[in-house]
């Protein structure tokens, strides 16, 4: 199923050490981001054509380039300071 932002939500691959760079806002930014990828293909009604445009990109969660961008994330999150909501 198409969302409203489409194709352009599809994100650029960004290596664990270029992440470790990032401040802890911008990586929260792109897990969220992460997180609104499409599921699978078989899923989308995207066209052969328009895969084939973001194919270099991070766009489905069954693909192993976004397994390892969220594992990637994650251990960089899980190293940074955090406050503990106790509410």
């Amino acid at each position: 199923m198409k969302k409203a932002r489409g194709l352009k939500k599809a994100l650029a691959v960004v290596s664990l050490s270029e992440l470790s760079t990032q401040p802890t806002r911008a990586l929260l930014a792109r897990l969220q981001k992460l997180r609104w990828c499409e599921d699978h293909p078989d899923l989308s009604d995207y066209t052969k054509e328009e895969l084939q445009s973001v194919e270099d990109k991070i766009f489905f969660k069954s693909d192993e380039k976004w397994k390892t961008a969220y594992r990637d994330l994650k251990s960089i999150l899980d190293e940074r300071e955090h406050i503990e909501n106790n509410l």
